[in-house]
């Protein structure tokens, strides 16, 4: 290390350095104050500074606050040698910026023993800061790839690809990248699509899934698909893409154009809440599925929810992240506290949830990324984003199916057959690939489930469906069914449907059992909820979701007539 001694006395200088070139360090001399910041700026390898007091032209204090001014990033020890020690002396020599004292006269013992201290102090602080250059240049280039990142993300991943005023949201992110994902399209037949999820994590390691997801969102949401295909999809791509250890937690809704159903499919998500127009919660709508990523396809169901609700209904939908807000206290912010608000006939809904959260946390920081989402169900109203100008984006009084040809198939399913676990998605399919047809996938899937259900359950196997009336015995109810599956040899189901078009198309499908049937209008007569009937535990549902149905050939054979509209 190289020191400047500085002092206006020649015989102090000559002393000072035949103490230093006694312990091999090397030097530079200065007169004065203002001879020493010359010497200083000339000579860059100068570690320490061995600094008089009284001097002509430019005294102790004067020098040491030019050199740490000129030097104000790095650490450089001055050191005053100096012959008064009194305490507004040493107060000042500090205040100016010095860092040590020694006392003249000077004893060698202790100069050198303080010059070794600095210099680890200085080895130390030039360590810190050439780690600091690595850090700002990582960090540089940390936030040039974030922002490539970004760029990319914002153009690949078109979160909102409509204006409805059927929805209403807020979003707030954690960071830069966004863990939690929501994505709104218009379907072709003038409803609306919405899906909110939530990745696990935070960041761009939780946000990188986003990408293949909205890709197969509006890819799907372009040609109309059902809810549940659009969950297999993106399960499957998430299952072969994500880590063991992450999943995506989502719901995927869709709002008709009339806004009088919703079909939802959620996995892994917080309990959605319906909420008439005086702010009554009428139902919470528990996730009946696992999260997204997690299953592989044998595992997986697409089955969804259909809900009717009265028009002005409200449907929130939303993250952890609001409800695991904390405050000072530890406290969360709650499912209790959340629904509390909502029934307070919220004018902004989601903006004055995440107000409320904000408010809650008052000086903590947010921890969690927070998305809200409102649907209100009542005839979709998309706005064009120039004028606001409300539209539609298709001709409502075309029928989907009135380009279709009459159709009708016609399907026998022996013993062999009902045994295979995929045999409603077969039927369901065979019917959704009509042209007009695939649009109603979800509910055709609900229809044909629990006519399948009924007619192989009740009509073939015999079995009783009050025995599910407690979970012992609908543990035993599916044993024994399947043990009847496999002793299965005579009997079949046959599957006919058939597209009728006209003014209003219709879609007719019928399951017909070789079972011993039974007396539908004494089974009625005895049973005042048809939901409780042991030969169909899901009429009632089967009635709500289509137009028509009629049992006959002495209750062997269920037709249904359901409305392409």
């Amino acid at each position: 290390m190289k020191v400047l001694v500085v002092d206006d006395h020649g015989y102090n200088r000559d002393l000072l350095s035949l103490i230093l070139a006694d312990h091999n360090y090397e030097y530079e001399l200065a007169r004065d104050g203002r001879e020493a910041c010359d010497v200083f700026a000339a000579r860059e390898d100068i570690g320490a500074v061995l600094m008089d007091i009284n001097m002509p032209i430019m005294d102790g204090y004067q020098a040491t606050k030019a050199i740490k001014a000129a030097k104000k990033h790095h650490f450089v020890p001055i050191i005053f040698v100096t012959a008064l020690d009194n305490t507004e002396t040493l107060k000042k020599c500090l205040a100016v910026g010095g860092d040590d004292f020694v006392s003249k006269p000077v004893n060698e013992t202790v100069l050198i023993a303080k010059l070794r201290a600095h210099e680890r102090t200085l080895a130390l602080h030039r360590s810190l800061q050439q780690t600091n250059k690595t850090l700002e240049y990582h960090q540089r280039l940390m936030d040039r790839e974030h922002s490539i990142v970004d760029h990319v993300f914002q153009s690949s991943v078109k979160r909102i690809a409509v204006d409805c005023e059927n929805v209403r949201f807020h979003i707030s992110p954690m960071s830069m990248f966004n863990g939690d994902l929501l994505l709104l399209a218009p379907s072709a037949s003038g409803g609306v699509y919405v899906l909110l999820g939530d990745f696990t994590g935070h960041g761009l390691s939780a946000a990188i899934g986003c990408l293949p997801v909205s890709d197969i969102f509006y890819a799907m949401t372009a040609k109309q698909a059902g809810i549940g295909d659009i969950a297999i999809e993106i399960n499957t791509r998430l299952q072969s893409l994500l880590p063991a250890n992450m999943f995506f937690c989502a719901t995927i809704v869709e709002l008709n154009h009339t806004g009088d159903r919703l079909t939802v499919w959620s996995g892994g998500m917080n309990d959605m809440l319906l909420v008439d127009e005086a702010g009554r919660i009428l139902q919470r709508v528990a996730a009946q599925h696992m999260p997204l990523g997690v299953l592989g396809p044998a595992e997986f169901e697409r089955d969804v929810v259909l809900l009717k609700p009265p028009l002005n209904t409200r449907l929130y939908i939303y993250t952890d992240g609001i409800i695991e807000a904390r405050n000072p206290q530890g406290e969360m912010f709650g499912q209790q506290r959340l629904e509390q608000l909502i029934e307070a006939q919220l004018e902004d809904g989601p903006e004055t949830l995440f107000e409320a959260a904000t408010a809650f946390r008052e000086v903590e920081e947010q921890d969690d990324d927070i998305s809200l989402v409102e649907v209100i169900c009542r005839p979709i109203s998309h706005l064009d984003g120039d004028d606001n100008t409300r539209y539609c984006d298709v001709d409502l009084s075309r029928q989907p199916a009135q380009a279709a040809l009459p159709w009708q198939v016609e399907v026998e399913l022996a013993a062999d057959k009902l045994r295979r676990a995929d045999m409603v998605g077969q039927l369901v399919q065979l019917v959704a690939n009509v042209e007009g047809v695939s649009a109603h996938k979800d509910i055709l899937f609900t229809l044909i489930s629990e006519m399948y259900s009924n007619s192989l359950e009740h009509g073939l196997l015999g079995l009783d469906s009050s025995q599910k009336n407690t979970a012992e015995g609908f543990e035993s109810y599916y044993k024994e069914r399947q043990a009847r599956l496999e002793r299965l040899q005579a009997g079949k189901l046959v599957f006919k449907a058939a597209v009728l078009p006209g003014p209003v198309n219709r879609l007719s499908f019928s399951l017909t059992d070789t079972g011993p049937g039974f007396d539908i209008a004494a089974v009625l007569e005895r049973h005042q909820d048809p939901g409780d009937l042991s030969f169909g535990r899901g009429l009632t549902l089967i009635q709500s979701l289509s137009e028509h149905t009629e049992y006959s050939n002495g209750g062997r054979t269920l037709t249904v007539t359901y409305i392409l509209e």
